[in-house]
């Protein structure tokens, strides 16, 4: 046994030194190909910097997603028609949830004057242009949602919209007493209907700290859209820029009839690939469809960027290896929305000087994103960050 452990040691080897020898004969064999692949790629994914900022813009101009309001407006109207026909006995709010990169808050704020006025229930915002100072969070809800000293009978109903939760509290010592605040007016003035949105992260905390949901009877999730959504939500910006998802070859060689079924099929193919892969999460796909969205340059004399615009398959971007204290400072920024740098250090209970470093790492890979004084998990990465921290034990999971 020796011996043959000897001999085929031996032909190992040997097939190594063959291998090594002839590694650029064997490479040599699709060389033209693999040159080939390589520039049309960089030609493909080269966008104009002003034509992907109009692509840009137009995205951001982009309406809320008629999926998620038509389940918005169902729910509203089932939940407000309960509290109206049984205001002392029903629940008097409905919780807007969704994933901790969707901007709920916008939806909300954008979208339910229009609803509102088919009721005769006057509709009162919380104005927060921002999350404030941890010391003023209770002293800001206080005054806008405070009312006059009165019988609960006396005062008139009204609908109150809490856009976004996340900025009402902060996970550290006392970071909750705006959280106390809400919980005691949901439960003491029964002729208002609280709409409230949250990420879906912050809700589980909240869930597990305070027993939240225990006074909110009602909650929606937001649904995952699936490609046929997804197609008709992108079509203006499909349609505006004239992108192509059709390959090269059929354009030219194939009948009308068959190059139209092609498109259709390339078509239904994408977009059902988009929502796999950004999970049916509305600012996930929106981002992964620029991405994949490329620039096949034509000669012309006329136009200073005149070319076509295609489609590749969309795909997430790879995520980079992650320390554990990297995990903690993704995981607060997720579990709130938003945070400035001196509330980030405040959630995970560190100086200021300790996360700098870990933060500018992580913008460095763009993972952070930082908009003025507040900084925000990279939208496209969401879904293989969530699975990341998932694995490490975070309570992520928007199954649980």
């Amino acid at each position: 046994m020796r011996n043959v452990g000897y001999k085929m040691g031996g032909l190992f080897e040997g097939f190594q030194n063959w291998l090594h020898k002839n590694r650029e004969l064997l490479l040599s064999a699709f060389p033209n190909n693999e040159k080939e692949d390589k520039e049309t790629e960089v030609s493909l994914t080269e966008l104009p910097l002003s034509l992907k900022s109009k692509l840009v813009a137009a995205i951001e101009n982009l309406p809320s997603n008629d999926a998620g309001l038509e389940a918005i407006h169902s729910k509203l109207d089932e939940a407000l028609e309960e509290w109206h026909e049984n205001p002392k006995t029903a629940d008097n709010s409905l919780i807007i949830l969704s994933s901790p990169v969707t901007t709920v808050s916008r939806i909300l704020t954008n979208n339910l004057n229009n609803w509102a006025a088919n009721s005769e229930i006057p509709l009162r915002y919380l104005q927060l242009n921002g999350r404030p100072a941890q010391k003023n969070i209770i002293t800001e809800l206080r005054e806008q949602l405070d009312r006059e000293e009165a019988f609960t009978e006396a005062k008139q109903p009204e609908i109150v919209v809490i856009p976004n939760l996340n900025w009402c509290y902060l996970r550290c010592f006392e970071g909750l007493e705006g959280i106390d605040y809400i919980q005691d007016v949901l439960l003491q003035d029964r002729t208002r209907f609280w709409v409230i949105g949250s990420g879906l992260v912050g809700w589980q905390y909240l869930n597990c700290i305070s027993n939240f949901e225990a006074y909110c009877g009602n909650s929606l999730i937001l649904p995952e859209l699936e490609g046929e959504q997804l197609k008709t939500w992108l079509q203006p910006i499909v349609d505006e820029f004239e992108i192509s998802f059709a390959e090269p070859d059929l354009e030219n060689n194939n009948t009308v009839k068959q190059q139209y079924k092609e498109l259709q099929y390339n078509q239904t193919k994408y977009f059902n690939r988009l929502a796999s892969v950004s999970q049916g999460i509305s600012s996930v796909a929106v981002q992964i469809f620029l991405q994949s969205i490329c620039y096949e340059p034509v000669e012309s004399n006329t136009e200073e960027h005149s070319g076509l615009l295609r489609v590749k398959t969309p795909e997430l971007p790879s995520l980079n290896r992650l320390e554990q204290h990297d995990l903690y400072v993704l995981y607060s920024l997720l579990l709130h929305g938003d945070l400035t740098l001196s509330a980030l250090a405040d959630s995970l209970g560190d100086p200021q000087s300790s996360i700098k470093g870990r933060v500018r790492v992580l913008q460095r890979v763009e993972l952070i994103q930082q908009q003025d004084d507040t900084l925000s998990v990279n939208t496209i990465h969401y879904p293989r960050l969530k699975k990341e921290l998932d694995n490490n034990n975070f309570i992520i999971d928007e199954s649980d």
